[in-house]
């Protein structure tokens, strides 16, 4: 499986306003820190992922995984693959 840098784009663009934007909205609203900050991020990720996947018609459990784990590291932070962070 070839992981193409446009879908994660589209993924982390979610709805236009970013999935990082959705995270930290979601985080300032329920005032999460820490470990709770990080699930909230984990599912609001793999949920963006399976709604984009599913638009493009690319759904697989491997694609879901995979591109699962991606945009939950990209918004994050723990690693940069395809997004270029400006200083």
């Amino acid at each position: 499986m070839d992981v193409q840098p446009e879908m994660v784009a589209a993924i982390m663009a979610l709805f236009g306003i970013g999935l990082m934007g959705i995270i930290e909205t979601l985080k300032r609203i329920l005032k999460l820190e820490g470990v709770g900050a990080k699930v909230l991020a984990f599912v609001v990720s793999l949920g963006g992922t399976a709604i984009i996947l599913v638009q493009a018609d690319a759904w697989s459990v491997l694609a879901f995984i995979v591109y699962g784990l991606i945009v939950f590291g990209e918004a994050t932070g723990l690693y940069t693959v395809f997004t270029k962070k400006t200083a």
